[in-house]
């Protein structure tokens, strides 16, 4: 039987990587990012559906976590859309702040709450949730990741 992954950030980095790995092991890959329309690596593969996902828009992911669903049962989500906010700590604003937080902080919660009922009924199911992590050494100097 053919497993799914349901990835979010996939349009770069691990994302990306991840969904060409996992069609390449024969997986069906649902690939997530906020800009599908600009993609055309991915949704040449045969096995990827590429749909639009904002982790910050809570009424999309719950519209695109039931449409991934529609199309079949899901073993894995993958939790990746994140990005990292560097630079001197007083310098970041409040609205940098926030917004990283609902991007990397609530956006894993509320993905995960979308699709842990479906698990918990088919008493199966995993998510992996990867971070930013890239860190400096330089004083006085934040990275701020989750």
């Amino acid at each position: 039987m053919t497993k799914t992954i349901f990835i979010t950030g996939a349009s770069t980095g691990i994302g990306r990587a991840t969904a060409k790995l996992f069609a390449a092991k024969g997986w069906k890959v649902i690939a997530t990012m906020r800009k599908p329309e600009n993609e055309t690596e991915l949704n040449a593969l045969q096995n990827v559906t590429v749909l639009p996902l904002d982790v910050t828009n809570t009424r999309q992911i719950r519209e695109i976590s039931q449409q991934a669903l529609d199309l079949g049962d899901i073993d894995v989500v993958f939790n990746n859309a994140g990005y990292g906010l560097f630079g001197a700590l007083e310098a970041m604003t409040d609205e940098q702040l926030v917004q990283q937080m609902e991007t990397n902080f609530f956006g894993v919660v509320r993905v995960t709450q979308a699709f842990l009922p479906y698990f918990r009924e088919r008493k199966a199911g995993l998510f992996i949730t990867t971070g930013y992590e890239k860190g400096t050494s330089q004083t006085a100097r934040l990275p701020l990741h989750f």
